[in-house]
């Protein structure tokens, strides 16, 4: 988004409006098959004489002005620039549904046709516009506009005038059409809409909305996915409730729909909640979880990585099928429910991240019984693996530290294990006597730090006489420097 002239509103906005509208994806306008059932029919359709007409969907803020819900409106056919010009009048007409609230100040009018050229639509707006009041009305109504004139073709940005170039806060903002970002804020029911939309349904009008998938396949636009990329969405219904999974570059995402639980079988359905998981294709991930799913690919291990603004879960088995299905948290712990069915060998899943850093346990939602039980027996999710491909099946990922062996030779003992939650990748190994005194102390990097577990090697090298030793694997409190051991083991010098 972009703003012609030194304005004030362009510097004061401008980062926050890209991120606001950069939370959408390509939806919009664009003669195509309706759902079954009513469209409203533009006022500016006459009668006398009959005219053709196509169908347009308009989206109008919904009552938490947090979404942007689709209507559909019959209008007349036209020109690419006509067919914008009759889109943003029923924008300004606003919503049927009198649970939806207009995009625009009430008043605002369309000044000329608008002009189509270059990819570019000028679109000059009344004076009414220039009151448009807060960031959130500012965004629903730039917003909808782009959502709303986005699929017609030859617009790949509209550009804002208003009163012809009055130099108004909006006069000359220019909004991208074409976005690849999805809108995937939570979702807040509305309960009134719901009986509004039931009342319809009752009255024999919009019976599309007795079935879960057509109103996944229009409503889900909300999220900013593509009606194309909804025309294959997986629906899947369970009573009276539906889960709709929508793929977009190698990544699924599931939103929920529920049946009016007042109607019965005969109840509509509506979006009821966007879950906050996602899966994802080996391709579609960083190259840091890649990097991860490779060390421990074709293994019986559940593994997690922070990158970015999301926690990735990573499952994956020698033999069978495992499919992440879940994850919630648990007093301190993360809990991943993981089943042998309906998956692959390796199963990437992720979730926000969260603000602090629990521990990520793995369980399986049954205990398999397939060839996945052979390697991995419920109580021994996860099981952890070297790079070298050397398993440690008695090794589990528990606390911050696990020490996988700890070799006593002449001089030296090594020890080898897995840590994290480590600042700045750093484990420290101290060998104590029988009287807790210090001997040797070494330290290693890990291969991760803070969520992620890595691999380290320690070697503590040593003049001690014959004996029994205590060795402890940890780090220093980066608060006050205190020493905070994490795994701990015995070895005999000899």
């Amino acid at each position: 988004m972009s703003k012609a002239g030194p304005k004030a509103f362009a510097r004061a906005l401008p980062l926050m409006l890209a991120v606001l509208l950069a939370a959408s994806g390509c939806a919009g306008v664009r003669p195509q098959p309706s759902p079954e059932g009513e469209a409203p029919v533009s006022p500016s359709v006459q009668v006398d004489p009959p005219v053709q007409t196509t169908t347009a969907t308009v989206f109008y803020p919904d009552w938490q002005v947090q979404h942007l819900i689709p209507e559909q409106r019959q209008v007349p056919e036209g020109s690419p620039a006509e067919l914008a010009t009759r889109v943003v009048e029923e924008l300004l007409a606003g919503p049927a549904d009198p649970h939806l609230k207009p995009a625009f100040p009430e008043g605002t009018r369309l000044l000329e046709p608008v002009k189509l050229e270059g990819g570019q639509a000028t679109v000059n707006f009344s004076g009414e516009l220039d009151q448009v009041q807060g960031s959130a009305a500012v965004m629903a109504a730039l917003h909808s506009l782009r959502l709303s004139l986005g699929d017609i073709p030859g617009i790949d940005e509209v550009r804002i005038q208003v009163s012809g170039g009055s130099g108004g806060e909006l006069d000359g903002m220019v909004v991208e059409t074409k976005s690849p970002y999805l809108y995937l804020y939570p979702v807040f029911p509305n309960p009134e809409r719901t009986r509004y939309l039931q009342s319809r349904a009752d009255q024999g009008l919009d019976t599309w909305r007795l079935d879960p998938a057509a109103v996944a396949r229009f409503e889900g636009r909300m999220f900013g996915f593509t009606a194309a990329e909804l025309q294959q969405a997986a629906v899947r219904q369970d009573g009276g409730r539906a889960e709709a999974y929508v793929t977009r570059d190698g990544t699924t995402y599931q939103f929920t729909l529920v049946r009016n639980p007042a109607a019965g079988e005969k109840g509509v359905w509506t979006i009821d909640s966007l879950n906050p998981m996602q899966w994802h294709e080996y391709d579609a991930v960083p190259a840091a979880v890649r990097e991860l799913a490779d060390r421990y690919a074709a293994t019986t291990i559940g593994a997690a990585v922070a990158h970015s603004d999301r926690l990735y879960l990573i499952a994956s088995v020698e033999e069978g099928e495992v499919r992440i299905t879940s994850a919630e948290a648990d007093g301190d712990a993360l809990v991943v429910r993981v089943a042998e069915d309906g998956g692959q060998r390796l199963s990437i899943a992720s979730v926000p991240l969260p603000g602090a850093a629990p521990d990520v346990v793995f369980r399986w939602e049954a205990e398999p019984t397939g060839p996945v039980a052979r390697h991995t027996p419920a109580e021994e999710l996860p099981r952890l693996y070297t790079a070298e491909g050397v398993g440690h099946p008695e090794v589990k990922l528990t606390g911050d530290a696990v020490i996988a062996s700890a070799v006593s030779e002449p001089g030296r003992i090594a020890v080898k294990g897995y840590a994290r939650h480590l600042f700045e990748a750093t484990v420290v190994a101290r060998m104590l006597d029988g009287q807790g005194q210090e001997v040797a102390v070494a330290h290693a990097t890990a291969a991760a730090a803070m969520w992620n577990w890595g691999e380290f090697t320690i070697v503590l090298e040593h003049h001690a006489p014959p004996g029994e030793y205590r060795v402890e694997v940890g780090d220093y409190s980066m608060r006050d420097g205190v020493w905070q051991p994490r795994a701990v083991t015995y070895v005999t010098v000899r």
